[in-house]
């Protein structure tokens, strides 16, 4: 077969991940190409050091990709072209559809059509819902990222026999299990008795959540569960890593006044963009999702990957696929701080599930499972 990836930006976002590791399976067998918009991005980079071929557009806007988006369709002549986002989906279908070459159109879909673009402007959610409801019906697969972001789609564009689920990869390969008593990594202890006392060190956990600052995280919820369960534990017994960008910086300055008047600066670092953040996996003791919704919930699965005990709030649409409605971590609902915090004291005191089991529930989403359950796709289709 011969595939295009199309993707109007490869930066560090979940349908860029899901695209190199699929290409990364299929172009052992098979000749595959991203076509980007801009020849920028920190996955671009990626694309150039695998050696895994690029072409880059060379437009400002996707729209004004269509005539030679055209001309690569009809110079690569690919059997199957997968595409990701609203506007790159449209586009791409529009492209296809002037094209000398005929190839089959797979479009995908990373975040729920109903949460994502509900605090979007409202010409924005008009946009994205005709593009949904009509275009989409263009395609000859609407891929989701999860059974609940496919529940959205169905409604609109009134053909579910067009419509599909497939779960991301894991980025990170799952590993070897390991015997119960081993932890994943070694908690520090910090002695917070003063010189010369009896009473025991007391063992800091570290507990660790991986996501850019947006409203959407809802990191305030983490910070008022946090205030919570050191009410109810020895002092300074854990410390909060977040890892990720600030892509908001209204909300950043909310979450920091949050931590000053509650005396939070020695229980929570935020380390910002780490393109290493498989480090802060192998440190933690306890992973924590507080987001209020997911299209999928990657993170969660590289956190079972590592073998980190989960605990996620039950927001649209993942968690609760991934964990099993709870079998392999701790499911509570959107915005509730004190169950939260509650959630997360019992799990790093019982985690819900073995090492074994996470590690075994990860593997599921290794690239080799989901890159063939897309080339199976591709190939009924071709």
């Amino acid at each position: 077969m011969r595939i295009i990836f199309r993707i109007s930006y490869m930066g560090f976002g979940g349908a860029e991940q899901v695209f190199l590791s699929v290409a990364r399976t299929l172009m052992q067998d098979h000749a595959v190409l991203f076509v980007t918009d801009r020849s920028e991005g920190a996955s671009y980079t990626t694309l150039l050091n695998e050696n895994i071929p690029v072409r880059s557009l060379d437009v400002p806007r996707t729209f004004m990709s269509l005539w030679r988006f055209k001309r690569v369709i009809e110079d690569f002549k690919p059997d199957v072209i997968l595409s990701a986002y609203p506007d790159t989906n449209a586009a791409c279908l529009l492209s296809a559809a002037i094209a000398r070459h005929r190839a089959k159109v797979v479009v995908s879909e990373h975040a729920s059509i109903v949460e994502h673009f509900q605090h979007k402007s409202v010409l924005t959610r008009l946009k994205v819902r005709l593009i949904v409801q009509w275009l989409y019906r263009m395609a000859d697969r609407v891929v989701a990222v999860s059974e609940g972001v496919m529940n959205d789609i169905v409604p609109l564009i009134k053909q579910a026999d067009k419509c599909c689920f497939i779960h991301n990869p894991v980025r990170f390969n799952q590993a070897a299990p390991a015997q119960e008593a081993t932890p994943v990594s070694q908690s520090v202890e910090r002695p917070v008795n003063v010189p010369g006392s009896t009473e025991p060190e007391t063992v800091t956990k570290t507990i660790l959540a991986v996501g850019r600052v947006t409203p959407q995280k809802d990191y305030m919820t983490l910070l008022r569960a946090v205030c919570a369960l050191i009410e109810t534990r020895p002092q300074h017994d854990i410390q909060v890593m977040i890892v990720g960008g600030t892509h908001d910086q209204a909300e950043m300055a909310r979450l920091t006044e949050y931590i000053d008047q509650h005396h939070l600066q020695s229980y929570i670092t935020f380390i910002g963009f780490s393109d290493q953040v498989e480090r802060y996996y192998a440190q933690a003791d306890l992973f924590v999702l507080s987001s209020a919704w997911e299209g999928f919930g990657n993170v969660i699965v590289e956190a079972l990957a590592f073998g980190v005990p989960v605990v996620s709030t039950d927001c649209r649409s993942g968690p609760a696929e991934i964990l099993q409605g709870g079998q392999f971590g701790r499911l509570v609902s959107v915005g509730d701080s004190a169950a939260l915090a509650r959630a997360m004291s019992d799990e790093l005191a019982t985690p819900s599930c073995s090492r074994a089991a996470r590690l075994a529930r990860a593997a599921q989403f290794s690239e080799r499972e989901i890159s063939e359950r897309y080339k199976t796709l591709f190939e009924a289709l071709v």
